[in-house]
């Protein structure tokens, strides 16, 4: 009896052990976090094999932090996962924190990577979603005379309803240029000339011209934006970015640390464009086209080159290597340079190519978790944002993912027998557009109709009797908090699995052929047997990841060839080779051959040159 009843006792506390484990295990995701607390949940996880890096203070006074998985590693590869650089997309942040929790939870996917976490890169503007009146706040404190006066931060939003967010007011006016939707009360929409339509209404940010300058809400508190304050396409003309690129201390920051960590070798995004689902997007002006290059006059006559045709790339490269010494080498970066292509703003053909199939096994990843895909799409990928940089400057895979999309509208498909109508009022194209046929939907489905908050009336003191309402702040990237665990626990699983694409490096073989007089020919095989080349093709176009370096040591005299040869170019489960020609003394000695690499693990690897 006594021994039934311990063991009834036991399985009792194993068991409130089990449900205490798991309620703590999913307690971080409960909730969306400030700051202070993403900082504890941070210091919490750390351990002896993490680091956690204060890399910036904000202007605001919050830290910026990365936490480092692996700083027990060395000689790997890494990944840089940062989330939520506008500030307003809070969920982001929850993603990268249970991206670190799983990665602490599994030794799977951290044995051969280091990882970078940074889930708060904006911390001034992620206080806005947890203020008493939200706006959607993206930008910090930094201290910025938007409308050039002689005070800061005088003209911000004003609640004047009193509903904790800040909408839009609608004010009667002749020269108004918007009109009250004929589909719905609620929608404004631009008055249409054409169609002799004549505006009513302007249509304003809720606030008061506090400054007295003829403009609501111009002079804010803060800031800079630091989700679009990066080098790459820096909109200049947006006062949010910033005067220069890295003028804010946390991009500063984040540059100099990604900088100072050559091994990091891919990076994540998590915010609100996606490349898993939807690859980087092109179309701008102003790209080279590398299948229709033009030579320069002045290498023209140098290198009896016919100017007045174009050529691809990988005829320039063959054209140049021909002319200069053999032991120049002639790579995109170079021929670039030389033919002044400029800088790329477009993504390239051949990375556009696993960009698609990783879409497409995203989807179907997402497909076999029933995970509903019908929903609007991300948004682009801003000018001025990380994720642009990362694939343009640092030339590395550069993937984002957004977690949470406004579920589409959906409509019902009409009976192929229905009559049509006589009506034309009835056939004609509804005014609302399908975004704010899915907002609505959502806002009543999800969120009580409460979602958007109807036109009321509302005493202005210098404009008088207006309306107020709208759709609310965050409520197109921030789902109810009893939300995060699904959607990031269906969504941040594919980033491990992208993990498992990196670029591998590594001896494959080698081959001694004997020439006679002591003279050999040694060939080297080297292998990429990862899903990715090292480096893509932005990274060949720019030279900027840190190259591969093949070492050749020993008491050999070098006929062709070099002591340390850059690898260049390998291809996804593609080899590599490379040729010395060699005189030894008379007895041949053994040599070493090496890998050097900030990225990859620096293999080293014996032959016997007579053997």
């Amino acid at each position: 009896m006594l021994k039934k009843l311990l063991h009834m006792l036991l399985s009792g506390f194993l068991l409130f052990s089990v449900n205490q484990l798991t309620a703590q295990s999913k307690s971080d995701f409960i909730q969306y976090h400030t700051n202070d607390e993403i900082q504890q949940i941070l210091k919490k996880y750390t351990n002896r094999k993490t680091t956690l890096h204060t890399i910036a203070e904000s202007p605001g006074g919050n830290a910026v932090t990365v936490l480092e998985i692996g700083s027990d590693l060395k000689d790997v590869p890494a990944i840089f996962v940062g989330a939520n650089f506008e500030g307003n997309v809070p969920l982001a942040t929850e993603g990268a924190l249970y991206l670190a929790k799983m990665l602490l939870d599994s030794a799977a996917y951290t044995q051969k990577v280091k990882w970078y976490i940074m889930p708060q890169p904006n911390p001034d503007a992620a206080t806005g979603y947890f203020t008493d009146v939200k706006y959607g706040r993206t930008v910090n404190d930094y201290p910025v005379n938007n409308d050039a006066d002689d005070a800061l931060n005088e003209d911000g939003f004003d609640d004047l309803n009193g509903d904790g967010f800040i909408t839009q007011m609608r004010i009667k006016d002749p020269e108004g240029t918007y009109i009250i939707s004929k589909d719905n009360a609620l929608v404004m929409k631009k008055a249409d000339t054409k169609k002799g339509e004549r505006g009513e209404y302007k249509i304003y940010s809720e606030g008061i011209d506090n400054d007295e300058d003829g403009q609501y809400n111009e002079d804010g508190e803060g800031g800079i934006n630091v989700g679009i304050a990066f080098p790459h396409l820096f909109p200049r003309a947006q006062s949010e970015a910033g005067m220069y690129a890295g003028q804010t201390p946390e991009v500063y920051g984040i540059m100099r640390f990604i900088y100072d960590h050559p091994e990091i070798a891919m990076v994540y995004t998590i915010g609100s464009s996606n490349f898993c689902i939807e690859p980087p997007v092109g179309g701008r002006k102003g790209d080279a086209n590398l299948d229709k290059i033009k030579i320069p006059n002045r290498y023209g006559r140098m290198f009896g080159i016919d100017v007045s045709r174009t050529y691809t790339m990988e005829e320039v490269i063959e054209m140049f290597k021909a002319n200069v010494p053999a032991e120049m080498e002639i790579t995109p970066s170079v021929v670039a340079g030389m033919v002044g292509l400029g800088a790329a703003v477009n993504p390239l053909d051949d990375d556009l190519i696993f960009y698609k199939k990783f879409s497409e096994e995203y989807k179907k990843f997402l497909e076999e978790k029933n995970f509903n895909l019908e929903t609007l799409p991300p948004s682009p990928a801003k000018d001025g944002s990380f994720e642009l940089w990362a694939y343009y400057h640092l030339g590395v895979p550069s993937f984002s993912m957004n977690l949470f999309s406004i579920p589409k509208e959906k409509v019902e498909k009409k009976d192929d027998n229905e009559v049509p109508s006589e009506n034309k009022e009835e056939e004609r194209e509804s005014e609302i557009s399908e975004k704010d046929k899915a907002l609505f939907a959502y806002s009543e489905k999800e969120w009580e109709d409460s979602g958007f908050v109807k036109w009321e009336k509302v005493n202005h003191p210098k404009l008088g009797q207006i309306e107020v309402g709208g759709f609310i702040p965050y409520l197109e990237t921030t789902p109810k908090a009893e939300k995060i665990e699904e959607l990031v626990g269906a969504q941040i699983p594919w980033l491990l699995q992208l993990s498992n694409k990196l670029p591998d490096i590594t001896i494959e073989d080698y081959k001694i052929t004997q020439k006679g007089s002591g003279i050999y020919t040694l060939e080297l095989f080297v292998a990429n047997n990862g899903e990715l080349g090292y480096p893509i093709s932005i990274g060949q176009r720019n030279n900027q990841p840190a190259p591969v370096i093949i070492v050749l040591n020993g008491d050999v005299e070098l006929l062709q060839g070099k002591n340390r040869t850059p690898l260049g170019s390998v291809g996804a489960h593609q080899i590599r080779k490379l040729t010395w020609l060699i005189k030894t003394t008379p007895a041949p000695p053994n040599v070493t051959v090496k890998i050097e690499s900030v990225v990859f693990k620096n293999e080293v690897k014996q032959i016997n040159i007579g053997g």
